[in-house]
């Protein structure tokens, strides 16, 4: 499919907008050189680390309240939760290798023989992101808290040292092992007893199916509608269940808020979202 302006301006600000490493213009190139599908499942896979600044309820796990560190960090959990229940941004609370490494080439991944080295592996294959009580760029402290994040909900889940992340030996950390113990629990409550279950599958390389799913959905939306956005058709259409005005004259251009995709109408920054993100 040859690139409109409109998908290569897409692609243009979805480059720009995440991080790739090492932070060179052979990269960036690379990059250039892929297709907006390749580049939208790349910054979806990154953009999933994020949190999209909502307001959403919270609610506090068992585990959080039994750990024998709670009564020391409990006044840090509980001004988390406040501003998760605000709708604050909390990119402040994820690590600051978020807004680093967002992007390699295989070559460099293969170089490193490090395929978690672009990815988040506790989030893509256990559903948890992972929050440092104290926010900031600098040194956040040991203690992390897992939590599961939707669009409406924040469910702090448990506190955990830096130890839970090592995975560079066979035999597993006290707190990664008690990571696993909590990730069974939560998702067996419902399940009959002995009974196979699967929970967030990724592919060989590490990267999330529904991430791909996903991708494709968008992509799907975009090859369907990218061809009629200039019209004045497309405009009348895409205004009349709305009470905004119509613009004398549109201009439209793609954009992921957060994760949801849609339309943007330049001048008058009304939004028209096609599909929704998971968060």
């Amino acid at each position: 499919m040859e690139e409109s302006s409109t998908i290569r301006a897409f692609k243009t600000e979805l480059i720009k907008t995440m991080p790739y490493f090492p932070n060179t213009k052979e990269v960036k190139e690379e990059l250039q050189a892929q297709s907006l599908c390749s580049v939208l499942f790349h910054y979806l896979h990154w953009a999933s680390r994020l949190i999209p600044v909502r307001p959403r309820s919270a609610t506090v796990e068992p585990y959080l309240l039994m750990d024998t560190r709670w009564e020391d960090h409990e006044a840090d959990v509980l001004s988390l939760l406040k501003k998760v229940k605000l709708g604050e941004d909390l990119t402040g609370h994820l690590s600051n290798k978020v807004m680093s490494k967002g992007y390699t080439p295989k070559e460099n991944i293969l170089a490193k023989n490090d395929s978690w080295a672009d990815k988040d592996q506790l989030l893509n294959t256990k559903g948890f992101h992972h929050f440092h009580l104290k926010a900031g760029k600098g040194s956040k402290g040991n203690v992390v808290l897992f939590a599961q994040v939707s669009r409406e909900t924040f469910k702090a889940v448990a506190l955990f040292d830096h130890s839970v992340f090592d995975h560079s030996s066979n035999e597993m950390s006290h707190e990664r092992k008690r990571m696993w113990a909590i990730f069974d629990d939560m998702v067996s409550r419902e399940i009959a007893p002995n009974t196979a279950y699967m929970s967030n599958p990724i592919t060989m390389s590490g990267h999330p199916i529904h991430i791909h799913s996903m991708t494709q959905q968008y992509w799907h939306v975009i090859k369907q509608v990218d061809v009629e956005l200039s019209s004045k058709e497309f405009a009348k259409n895409i205004y009349a269940d709305t009470d905004y005005s119509i613009p004398k004259k549109t201009k439209f251009r793609w954009l992921l808020n957060g994760l949801d995709l849609g339309v943007l109408e330049v001048k008058s920054k009304h939004f028209f979202i096609y599909r929704y993100g998971h968060i």
